[in-house]
């Protein structure tokens, strides 16, 4: 048996042990779900991913489980959703932040950053992007999104859980959304449309620790070793309430 995690630094373990640490797979609570679960471990998450990431690894990786002949009943699926103001874009020329096999991604407020590590080409797409990009329209692209994995994962009766990171800026009550919105499965969406459940979230209000590393980094928006094990048991419960397995 798998289980296949995907999202954002959240997933990945960001900082668990330094400053602007990208990942720590070992640590995070994916991991500890797995040892619980008495699973096998893939984690497929980067900091700063995307929604467009995580869709399309996650795409890729189920691509490579059909063409290796596995069974779909040995796989449990668990993505932790990023931000909705974030995407990707794939480039041919070389710059120095192309390190996800040419996908490279942008996340609204990284302005400085971008500027430096950038192509001057690039940079103008992430200027455009984000001077163009509403929130409707990426609540837009975010349920349509969701929808899409979601199908792909019923369509093959994979296992899977979806959950959120944390408050991405979702306007749940813009009745424009309704039409995307209503077709997410919330049996396997733990919280959906309610930022109260996030990850985040329930760490601050269960009194987590933000981790040294992140502290030391300015982010202070990632949470310690601790906070990842009790996470994994918190999905772990939810799994078994709602009969995933």
């Amino acid at each position: 048996m798998l289980l296949l995690s995907n999202g954002c630094s959240h997933t990945a373990g960001a900082e668990l042990e330094y400053p602007q640490q990208g990942d720590c797979y070992d640590k995070a609570w994916p991991k500890h779900l797995s040892y619980s679960l008495g699973y096998e471990h893939i984690n497929l998450s980067m900091s700063g991913a995307s929604t467009n990431r995580i869709v399309r690894t996650t795409y890729e990786f189920i691509y490579n489980w059909i063409k290796q002949g596995k069974s779909f009943k040995d796989l449990l699926v668990i993505i932790m959703w990023s931000g909705i103001h974030r995407t990707e874009i794939y480039v041919d020329e070389s710059h120095s932040y192309n390190y996800d096999n040419n996908w490279t991604p942008m996340v609204v407020g990284n302005d400085i950053r971008n500027k430096k590590q950038f192509s001057s080409s690039l940079y103008y797409y992430y200027k455009s992007w984000t001077a163009n990009m509403t929130g409707y329209q990426a609540s837009c692209d975010f349920y349509i999104a969701v929808a899409n994995l979601q199908n792909l994962l019923h369509r093959y009766g994979i296992k899977y859980l979806f959950i959120d990171a944390a408050n991405s800026g979702l306007n749940t009550r813009d009745s424009r959304l309704d039409p995307y919105r209503i077709h997410i499965d919330k049996r396997y969406y733990e919280g959906f449309d309610d930022p109260k459940n996030c990850y985040t979230t329930l760490c601050n209000k269960t009194n987590q620790k933000i981790a040294q590393g992140s502290i030391d980094s300015g982010f202070n928006s990632h949470y310690d070793a601790d906070a990842h094990i009790w996470y994994a048991k918190h999905i772990e419960k939810i799994i078994y309430e709602r009969n995933i397995l």
